[in-house]
């Protein structure tokens, strides 16, 4: 039916790239300084330079003819057109499903102004459009389960690294 299309908060996206920059600065500076400046300092600043990338750089909101994926923080959550009950736009986007709601942290949400005048965000707008077309194509016209399941995948790895740096914050400068 279409494209795959790709949203993405570019203020987000400018703070993670700002946050990931300071990190590898804060870096280079302690290894310049030595191993006990970098002791002390290198996991909170690596932490810092990580959660820059996994939560405003990577996160997004892909819409393709299977549904629409959103991959959060921690989290990718993929919603099939069938089981997309409604979208909400007043902060960002939330697809309502009959499995639940799936909020998207990457998709930018309305200001001030606009927000109290109840208009909806640029990506909900997106996905409804999207998914009205489907309808009238007649796309989504086969019967549904009930309750669909929705595919989740929590981002392990990321989620590890995190921890493990976490630790090393309170460890490594008591190594120093």
């Amino acid at each position: 039916m279409g494209a795959t299309v790709r949203v993405r908060s570019p203020a987000a996206r400018v703070l993670g790239a700002v946050m990931m920059f300071l990190a590898a600065v804060g870096l280079g500076a302690a290894l310049r300084e030595g191993a006990v400046t970098l002791l002390s300092f290198g996991a909170p600043v690596l932490l810092f330079g990580v959660l820059g990338w996994a939560a405003f750089w990577q996160p997004c909101v892909d819409l393709s003819d299977s549904g629409v994926t959103v991959r959060n923080t921690l989290r990718t959550v993929h919603v099939p057109w069938t089981a997309l009950e409604a979208v909400e736009g007043r902060y960002g986007l939330r697809l309502l499903t009959s499995a639940g709601a799936v909020t998207a942290w990457a998709a930018p949400a309305p200001a001030g102004r606009e927000r109290s005048a109840e208009r909806q965000s640029s990506t909900a707008e997106i996905v409804r459009d999207r998914l009205e077309a489907l309808r009238a194509s007649g796309h989504l016209d086969r019967s549904r389960p009930e309750r669909e399941r929705l595919q989740s995948v929590w981002h392990v790895p990321l989620i590890a690294t995190l921890a493990l740096l976490a630790v090393a914050c309170l460890a490594l400068p008591g190594l120093g």
